[in-house]
């Protein structure tokens, strides 16, 4: 009989939408993209009460945790890269790195599908009524086309992933995903034909990428997603100014990533230095993100 672990280990990649933002919620397509940003979790059995080792402030934390770990017995170290709150999904990767780690230290392979599932409970806890997108692209990795049905059923399928870095501008504003969403569920049914038009982007998008596009053909796209997730009332003036610092730049497009409110902007450019350049000049937190790769 094998001695029992003692320790466990799981990590998992953040993420950017590329189209299909609160859409998605609702039924419709979005793509998704995991990015080479991680959070890591570290389980190891202990004495005495669940200890929790982490920079991250989060009062939901805790009720996370409570979803699949003992309140006794486990010390639980997290070590993230992602920005939380900020449409990178910080909290999927959470959810996925939990899992793992809970996993390994209990020496059960946990699959895609598993690990799917089981993020949902943990999402909840931060989001309220998740897609199940953020989760599952980084469970998986690489780029993700999704779409959940009214009966909860998922469809999903992998993407040839862009072969260059996204530009990443950070506003610097936490968002709360789960308000967020609420106030796109309260302003319908007067926007859903916007929120259909995501869906149409979205379509774009997942054709653009299966004929090996680049950013000048995505750009456009981007602009159009941006345009109406404004219309849905998600953007701030904050991220239309950084949308537009990226144009102005030569991205050939930008637009929020995430539930808006606050968070990141991304921009696709075919050289991200002069994107750079400028949100450097103008004070902004910016950086080249490439895709994360499929999970083996």
């Amino acid at each position: 009989m094998s001695a029992l672990r003692t320790e466990g280990y799981g990590q998992a990649p953040g993420k950017l939408i590329l189209a299909g933002e609160h859409a998605v919620v609702f039924g419709h397509e979005a793509v998704a993209v995991a990015v080479d940003r991680r959070t890591e979790i570290w389980l190891r059995r202990v004495e005495g009460p669940r200890r929790l080792v982490a920079d991250l402030r989060d009062a939901r934390l805790n009720d996370a945790l409570d979803v699949i770990l003992p309140k006794e017995g486990v010390e639980v170290s997290i070590r993230t890269a992602l920005p939380v709150g900020r449409g990178m999904g910080s909290s999927g990767a959470l959810a996925v790195a939990l899992l793992r780690a809970r996993a390994d230290l209990v020496g059960a392979p946990i699959d895609f599908a598993a690990c799917h599932r089981d993020g949902f409970a943990i999402e909840r806890v931060f989001h309220g009524t998740p897609s199940g997108l953020d989760h599952a692209v980084s469970a998986r990795g690489g780029a993700l086309r999704y779409r959940r049905g009214p009966d909860g059923a998922v469809e999903l399928s992998p993407l040839p992933p862009p072969r260059w870095p996204l530009v990443v501008l950070d506003s610097g504003a936490a968002g709360d995903t789960g308000a967020m969403v609420a106030g796109v569920r309260s302003r319908r049914p007067a926007i859903d034909g916007a929120l259909e038009a995501i869906g149409a982007v979205s379509a774009a998008v997942i054709a653009a990428l299966q004929a090996g596009a680049g950013p000048e053909a995505l750009g456009p796209l981007l602009n159009q997603n941006h345009a109406l997730l404004q219309q849905i009332g998600v953007s701030t003036p904050e991220l239309d100014a950084l949308v537009t610092l990226a144009r102005q730049a030569g991205a050939a497009g930008a637009k929020l990533a995430g539930a808006g409110g606050g968070g990141v902007v991304i921009a696709a450019c075919a050289d991200p230095a002069p994107v750079l350049a400028a949100a450097a000049a103008a004070g902004v937190s910016a950086w080249a993100a490439p895709v994360a790769p499929p999970c083996a």
